[in-house]
């Protein structure tokens, strides 16, 4: 069947940072909002009203005149802060402040609730108790794309929009663009933001975005959130800044994710990837941070099923979603209630994986168990073993552009491909 059609799409709505997270709250209801620019809050008060281009400004006071007549004043950028948890962090909003939150919300609800609404049943989080849906939900595989060069290493484009049309027809949640699998050290901020908007442009309406916007500094990280959400990322993924892990406290890192979920104008999701950064990101951080309102969940990508189960139990209260990072423990993520997979075996057995996450949201555990079997090789063979040269060859044999990897990285030798062929062969792929 043919996928749905790629034209290009105008931005999706964005800033679901603050309305997607009212659910977040407990006890007496009051909103509690990410600390912004004007910026971000504009770019949240246009989301609603995008489709009749009715952003505006009026003298030397910028102003955004929404459908229902919802008329936001300039805020100076120092009142936008909102109240953190604990009381040391409590302070005094400014009433402008509180009123834009309240009228902005009513505004958004409805148009993010019909959105959110597009796919429950494929969206349904496995770690949520019935009755109780996270508001913004990442339930389902989200492929973590391979960044295509042209064979001088340059971002190839058009190779990029033509393995995107092939993914249009295989049911993913969304796309993690960016992530570990997208060599996303080795590009420049300014190809960073390109590939993003490029991705968005092609990328379906209903599939979310999640953007890799992780730097080694917090300021850097910031800066870099905003710039993808502009460009129209519906999720910023932010990896653990590890460069001086000896000085990575739970602490140190508290702080780093609260200031960027304080200042994201989209909802941000923690990356925990020690294979690569030889940082786990710590429990009790992650606890902490479950209940800021604007961070919606974790990429765990570590393998320890006995620490997912426990993220997901002791984050049971708060509206956070624990997602595994690799297919090759699928599986079991979901039997310990994860909600979905960032894979990167999904960049070549896409559809498997989608099915494999359909098998266990309906309860045929038998069959899910067989096609995990058939999985658990060439999942290690893309990942630990060969790693991303190993993906993009393999991606080739599928009948999609995998292409050179930016040095320092080095083609597969070729015996390694050999090796990497029998894998997927004598697992029935092949």
């Amino acid at each position: 069947m043919p996928g749905p059609s790629l034209a290009l799409q105008p931005n999706p709505v964005r800033g679901r940072g603050m309305a997607a997270r009212a659910g977040k709250q407990k006890g007496k209801p009051r909103p509690r909002w990410p600390k912004l620019s004007w910026k971000g809050a504009e770019l949240l008060a246009a989301s609603s009203c995008r489709e009749k281009n009715t952003l505006s400004s009026c003298g030397t006071t910028p102003h955004v005149i929404c459908p229902a007549g919802l008329r936001v004043p300039h805020v100076p950028r120092q009142t936008l802060t909102a109240p953190r948890r604990g009381e040391q962090h409590r302070q005094r909003q400014h009433p402008a402040t509180m009123a834009f939150s309240t009228r902005l919300a009513s505004s958004l609800r409805p148009a993010l609730a019909a959105r959110h609404g597009a796919a429950p049943g494929q969206c349904r989080g496995l770690s949520t108790p019935q009755g109780s849906e996270p508001s913004f939900s990442l339930g389902g595989i989200f492929p973590p794309l391979a960044t295509p060069f042209s064979p001088t290493q340059e971002v190839d484009y058009a190779q990029l929009e033509g393995n995107l049309r092939r993914y249009a027809g295989i049911p993913f949640r969304g796309l993690v663009v960016l992530g570990s699998n997208g060599e996303y050290p080795y590009l420049a901020s300014r190809e960073r933001v390109e590939v993003v908007s490029c991705v968005r442009r092609a990328l379906p309406r209903d599939r979310l975005l999640l953007a890799g916007s992780g730097c080694e500094s917090t300021q850097a990280t910031i800066e870099l959130t905003v710039s993808m959400a502009e460009v129209g990322a519906d999720v910023a993924l932010v990896v653990t800044p590890c460069y001086y892990r000896g000085a990575m406290t739970t602490a140190a890192l508290i702080h780093h994710y609260t200031e960027v979920g304080d200042a994201s104008p989209i909802p941000v999701v923690l990356y925990s990837v020690p294979a690569n950064t030889g940082l786990d990101l710590p429990m009790e951080a992650v606890i902490t941070l479950a209940q800021h309102p604007n961070i919606i969940g974790i990429k765990d990508s570590g393998g320890d099923i006995t620490r997912m189960g426990l993220m997901v139990h002791k984050t049971r209260k708060e509206d956070f979603q624990v997602l595994a990072g690799s297919a090759g423990f699928l599986l079991a993520s979901y039997t310990v209630g994860a909600s979905g997979g960032v894979c990167a075996l999904a960049n070549v057995l896409g559809d498997p994986l989608c099915q494999l996450d359909q098998l266990c949201r309906t309860g045929q555990w038998q069959e899910a168990r067989d096609l995990q079997h058939r999985l658990i090789e060439p999942n290690t063979a893309v990942t630990r073993r060969f790693g991303i040269p190993g993906l993009k060859k393999a991606m080739e044999w599928f009948g999609y552009y995998g292409g050179p990897c930016r040095a320092p990285l080095a083609p597969l030798s070729p015996a390694q491909v050999e090796e990497l062929r029998s894998t997927f062969s004598a697992n029935g792929w092949l």
